[in-house]
């Protein structure tokens, strides 16, 4: 977090349609500062403050949340979004100077998204009286929420607070209805997380329900695939971004591996593999070898011999060859399956 006299905004990497405004539902001065909302929102669970930008009376802007992470401010509204926050309750006692930055800021990221984005309010989401002020009035919002790509600041103190019912709640900051899974957690909530995870890409370890370190590093590889707070904590962002999360994305190199690529890159289990699969084939085509000695001696004719191999088959008989043939083959099939799983793995992204 940080505080600035002159912003200048900076377009984020992650896509971006809307930008939603608040209020921070209090006129205390104490309150007046991004610090405090900070505090507030670690006081729900959160990383830290789920605003983007924090406008205070004077009309200085602060900086909170990094526009590269998905704010927490709009619940199941904030993928795709950034999110302002004028400090204020009482619709006359906002300030032109913080008209002033909002109408300056918005234009900025207007311009920066060339007019395609629509700015919002709030209370057009959930059920609350944010912001409290007209802010349609004092952007020139059009039906679509689309700002005029010039604007003519007026005298926003004679703007009338907007008509909402009498019970409407205001921006309070009240627990989420919907559990945090963290860290140590230990139920059903959990195993859906994992498999929902893991259908996505990700690998949480076993699906047993149980969120440990596995399931932590997996919750963190989706937080910064999704542009979220990495912070290991599954809350209502990270659930959110989660409904509509694509499959992890895999880079063309690694979906191309093959069991002889890893073995030459230093895969321990892809060499063991191969090593595998040639020692079963030279028990194979010993095993082979021994059963046509037994029954034709084309063996020994052509080698010139019979030495010990031509005692070990005329003691043991023709079953010998073949179990031998048969154990080569099992020895081969088995290094083939631990090669492609080992293949499988990394190209889906499962082990590094």
């Amino acid at each position: 977090m940080s505080t600035t006299g002159i912003y200048v905004f900076s377009k984020p990497r992650r896509p971006v349609t809307r930008v939603f405004l608040h209020c921070s539902a209090s006129d205390r001065p104490e309150h007046d500062n991004v610090a405090t909302m900070d505090q507030w929102h670690k006081q729900r669970g959160w990383a830290g403050v789920g605003y983007h930008l924090f406008i205070r009376k004077s009309g200085l802007i602060e900086k909170g949340r990094d526009l590269e992470k998905v704010p927490a401010a709009q619940e199941g509204h904030n993928t795709g979004t950034i999110a302002i926050c004028l400090h204020g309750l009482a619709v006359d006692k906002f300030t032109e100077a913080q008209f002033r930055s909002l109408l300056t800021l918005c234009h900025q990221i207007n311009e920066a998204y060339d007019g395609r984005v629509t700015f919002h309010g709030h209370r057009e989401v959930a059920n609350k009286a944010c912001p409290v002020f007209d802010y349609k009035a004092v952007l020139s919002l059009d039906r679509a929420g689309k700002l005029a790509r010039s604007k003519v600041l007026a005298g926003f103190k004679t703007l009338e607070a907007p008509v909402l019912p009498a019970d409407t709640p205001l921006e309070v900051l009240t627990p989420s209805v919907v559990s945090t899974l963290r860290y140590g957690n230990h139920n059903s909530a959990v195993m859906d997380l994992q498999r929902r995870l893991t259908d996505l890409g990700y690998f949480p370890g076993a699906v047993d329900g149980h969120f440990g370190e596995r399931t932590r590093s997996a919750v963190l590889a989706f937080q910064a695939d999704n542009h979220l707070e990495t912070d290991g904590v599954f809350g209502p962002a990270s659930r959110e971004a989660l409904k509509d999360a694509k499959p992890r994305p895999v880079s063309e190199k690694r979906a191309a591996a093959t069991v002889s690529s890893l073995a030459s890159s230093g895969s321990r289990i892809a060499q063991a593999s191969l090593n595998n699969g040639a020692v079963g084939g030279l028990f194979a085509a010993g095993g082979a070898l021994s059963v046509v000695e037994q029954a034709s001696g084309v063996v020994s004719q052509m080698t010139g011999y019979a030495g010990v191999f031509g005692d070990a088959v005329t003691r043991l008989g023709p079953w010998i060859g073949g179990a031998i043939l048969i154990g080569g083959a099992i020895i081969v099939w088995q290094a083939i399956r631990a090669g492609k799983a080992r293949a499988e793995d990394h190209r889906t992204g499962k082990t590094a």
